[in-house]
């Protein structure tokens, strides 16, 4: 038998891998899909389906309308109150607010194709692609809402239902279609993954989610619901909005100086550290955000700050180990996952794996923002991230650093926001411990001398 303290931590170890497993399964499918694009249209080819993937998750976002985060919030009060009702109003409503953005977003990417291509790419050739990733946009949209709906019934299974299903689609799509089609299968294996994923997590879950959606309440969008959800999700949906484009608008910057091929190496480090950081932003928005709020809700801001400080160490070593694991076995990933071509991306994935570290150590820091201070709080440590990027990246620009201008800065920005969240998380009660504060310093400073290490 387990002792209580062993029971918790079982637990939590089942639910983390629980939450990490659609993660893993996304990963899964996106590192067959990356070699399958590499060999066949290697690091040039890879640069440019990385701009429009980047372009088709803004517009996805800006579609999206940030209604997540207002839907998870208003579905888990309904749960929590057992109004099945409310909670049909609140999902009709988003579904509505969605059928007008996408109608407007999507009309727009398919008109405006070509001007689009020649801002992410410098040429209008690419206008096609571009076309084909209004299907994805639609799909990004309705996932982001789709996600708001399982987080506010703290569902794990869900999201990877829907990985599964869309991931292994989106796969068998690209392997088919590549070879004939070129780029223009990438981008339709792409695009289609996330309808049919969303699809698919509402076919196969269709009875727990039904009540939740039937019978259609009427009216399904009133003025007031619009108000309620746009209010909570137009921060949100701004912050969201800034670091994507600030980092599509650095990425373009970038390609310029550097090549499309430069980019498609770019997209390889960034790709594979944002996978491995994936596996804990999962645990922290699908299952403890869910939990920090009832948290503050019944204890305030000591059971906040106490709630944080018990998963600090624990999530903090197992990122660092990671993370150093992934730079230990850059090129040998690199090699397995895309092709010896994508060598030279190996210091670039240094410094993106030692940026994404700073940011699941910052979203560690900050998951109980907006619980507890709400959109004034959380919104700040938002777009810090965006400013300090932008700001790096000038400045490692301007000193020569070429290829490593961008990675540099991404690592740069992911700790710049870390102190910022630390700062204004302290002022609100929500404070380190002597010894978390040692264990975040201790594994920054090993994994930064991992990273000038491999990075040479």
């Amino acid at each position: 038998m387990l002792s209580p303290r062993g029971t918790l931590w079982r637990n939590r170890s089942l639910r983390f891998l629980i939450g990490a497993s659609a993660s893993l399964v996304s990963a899964v499918g996106g590192v067959i899909r990356n070699k399958w694009l590499a060999q066949h249209l290697e690091t040039s080819g890879l640069g440019v389906l990385a701009q429009v993937f980047s372009g088709q998750a803004w517009l996805g976002t800006a579609t999206g309308l940030g209604l997540g985060l207002p839907v998870a919030r208003a579905v888990g009060l309904a749960m929590g109150s057992g109004d099945s009702a409310g909670m049909r109003r609140t999902v009709w409503a988003a579904f509505s607010l969605l059928a007008i953005s996408g109608a407007v977003a999507i009309s727009c990417g398919l008109i405006f194709a070509a001007r689009i291509s020649q801002a992410l790419l410098g040429s209008t050739d690419y206008a096609p692609l571009v076309r084909i990733s209004m299907v994805g946009t639609a799909g990004i949209a309705l996932q982001q809402t789709l996600t708001g709906l399982f987080a506010g019934r703290s569902d794990l299974r869900a999201p990877l239902t829907f990985a599964v299903v869309g991931g292994g689609i989106a796969t068998l799509a690209t392997l088919l279609l590549v070879p004939r089609l070129g780029l223009l299968g990438g981008a339709l294996g792409a695009a289609i993954g996330f309808p049919a994923g969303c699809l698919g997590a509402l076919y196969f879950h269709r009875r727990e989610y039904a009540p939740a959606i039937l019978p259609v309440p009427r009216p399904s969008l009133t003025p007031e619901q619009t108000r309620a959800l746009l209010g909570v999700a137009t921060a949100g949906l701004l912050a969201s909005l800034v670091e994507q484009g600030t980092l599509l608008g650095l990425r373009s910057n970038y390609l310029r100086w550097n090549g499309v091929a430069a980019n498609g190496l770019l997209q390889a480090a960034l790709a594979l550290s944002q996978q491995v950081g994936a596996l804990f932003y999962a645990y922290l928005a699908s299952y403890a955000f869910g939990k920090i709020s009832g948290i503050q809700g019944s204890q305030g801001a000591s059971g906040t700050r106490d709630y944080t400080r018990r998963h600090w160490a624990p999530l903090i070593l197992a990122a660092a180990a990671a993370f150093a694991v992934a730079m230990v076995a850059a090129s040998p990933l690199l090699r397995l996952l895309y092709s010896h071509r994508f060598d030279p991306a190996r210091p670039l994935m240094a410094w993106t794996l030692f940026g994404e570290f700073g940011r699941v150590a910052l979203q560690t820091w900050a998951l109980g923002a907006l619980p507890l201070g709400g959109m004034r709080l959380w919104l700040p440590i938002s777009l810090s991230f965006p400013a300090s990027l932008a700001a790096s990246y000038v400045v490692f620009a301007a000193t020569g650093a070429g290829m490593q201008s961008l990675p540099r800065a991404y690592a740069a920005a992911s700790f710049f926001s870390l102190a910022t969240a630390g700062l204004l998380m302290s002022r609100r009660g929500i404070s380190l411990s002597a010894r978390d504060l040692a264990c975040l310093l201790a594994a920054g400073a090993a994994l930064f001398a991992l990273a000038r290490w491999v990075a040479g």
